[in-house]
């Protein structure tokens, strides 16, 4: 049975996705953001805008998406010779190259993602202002909600300005229309994600199905009178569990079946399965292909006087003997000391949850924060080597392919990117609730 109805005092309860603990809902402002009095992760944002202005925005990015694939992104002259790319066709100079692995990300990330993104927002939200649910909502929602993690339009842009400087002292550069597209892009996905707000729209949800079904508020199943002691502040140990599709809390059920959620059927885990053993072989892969990443060269450059293999150092040293030393910095920071450093943290915040250490929650629980915003700029050099593949083309003159070391690399951020999101952060807090409910029984 659900708890997620409205109790006496006109407020719902709500579990933190991060440390768990259990907190009531309260009646917020528009444009309010309310977070987690623990470890102040947002719970939810109180949008001030109609769900018709997430759907407008959307509408935008499909068009903006469609031209910033058909018109070229940047424009190269050299000797005579003129070309250009869009990032359609850098992907597929990458896929001519033998590089399919890396050319599927690219055209993942950066086209069937966000066009999935705004396609799914327009079909949800557009019946939802008007009353009505579409048809498979609970499935298209949850595909809708793991979406966000692979927007990078962001460090695409970034991938533009280190292609364009790289290559200004060899040729005329000068932006397409796809660019300015791009950039519009950008703008419509960043827009339209924070124009509502999840936690609103499974509330309608659940006000349409009762509606549909035949249930008014007060017929609706009553708010539980007993839970396990107040002292026990997170949803384990009061025997409850959050959903993690849809946020409903709900309680534990044991059996052979296991527990679903009753708003949208979706398996209930406690904690995520597997978490620590899924994020420890996640993990030894990434140092794994760490190595081959950044000894292989990334790109091969081709020209009248040799060929040239570079590794992603050697080309944060070509920046910064050019005098570019901020680019410089920013791709030794994005390709080099981001992997890393993301490896360590995980790493180390694995094994501090194994260990059940309690000290300081909080501090580890902001560095999982940091590690999961900063993964995807680890993208920046695979985007530019799917710029240069396609630009730097000129017959005999030059041409510049994606190395072995680019399939290593992509896979080097995949990999850690899915190993963040199997670490379950509320494993943190757990050592602390176990230590606080046994000095309470000892009292």
């Amino acid at each position: 049975m659900s708890i997620k109805q409205e109790n006496h005092a006109g407020h719902a309860l709500i579990a933190c996705h991060e440390c768990d603990l259990v907190q009531r809902v309260v009646d917020s402002l528009p444009g309010a953001t309310l977070r987690c009095r623990r470890c102040n992760h947002v719970l939810y944002r109180h949008s001030d805008k109609p769900l018709d202005h997430a759907v407008a925005w959307s509408l935008a990015g499909l068009i903006l998406l469609v031209l910033a694939n058909v018109f070229p992104v940047v424009n190269l002259s050299v000797g005579g010779h003129q070309t250009q790319t869009s990032l359609f066709s850098g992907a597929i100079a990458l896929s001519r190259a033998g590089q399919f692995g890396v050319a599927a990300l690219v055209i993942g990330v950066l086209i069937v993602a966000p066009a999935l993104l705004f396609l799914l927002q327009i079909a949800i939200l557009h019946p939802l202002r008007q009353g009505r649910l579409v048809p498979h909502f609970v499935q298209l929602m949850r595909v809708l909600s793991s979406l966000n993690h692979w927007l990078m339009f962001d460090v695409f842009m970034l991938a533009i300005i280190v292609a364009v400087v790289k290559l200004s002292h060899l040729a005329q550069v000068s932006p397409g229309e796809g660019l300015w597209a791009f950039l519009g892009l950008m703008v419509a996905s960043i827009v339209s994600i924070t124009s509502y707000d999840t936690h609103s729209v499974w509330e309608r949800y659940s006000r349409l199905s009762r509606k549909k079904a035949g249930f008014t508020v007060s017929e609706a199943p009553a708010e539980h009178k007993s839970f396990a002691p107040r002292t026990r502040r997170t949803a384990l140990s009061r025997g409850l569990v959050c959903c993690h599709a849809c946020g409903l809390l709900s309680h534990w059920r044991h059996g052979p079946g296991g527990s679903h959620c009753p708003r949208c059927g979706a398996s209930l885990h406690l904690r995520k399965t597997d978490s620590l053993t899924r994020t420890w072989a996640l993990l030894i892969a990434g140092y794994v292909l760490f190595v081959p990443a950044n000894l292989l060269p990334i790109t091969i450059t081709s020209s009248l006087f040799g060929v040239q293999a570079d590794t992603i150092m050697s080309g944060v040293a070509y920046f910064w003997n050019e005098g570019a030393y901020d680019l410089a910095i920013v791709i030794f920071t994005a390709s080099i000391f981001v992997p890393l450093a993301k490896l360590l943290s995980l790493t180390y915040l694995t094994y501090s949850v194994q260990k059940r250490t309690t000290w300081e929650p909080l501090q580890r629980t902001r560095l999982y924060r940091m590690v999961e915003f900063v993964g995807k700029w680890s993208m920046l050099d695979i985007f530019v080597v799917a710029m240069l593949a396609q630009l730097v083309q000129f017959s005999s003159l030059a041409a510049i392919e994606a190395g072995p070391g680019a399939i290593a690399f992509a896979s080097v951020v995949v990999v850690t990117m899915f190993a963040a999101m199997s670490f379950d952060s509320r494993l943190i807090w757990d050592p602390l609730e176990k230590n606080r409910n046994s000095g309470e029984k000892r009292g």
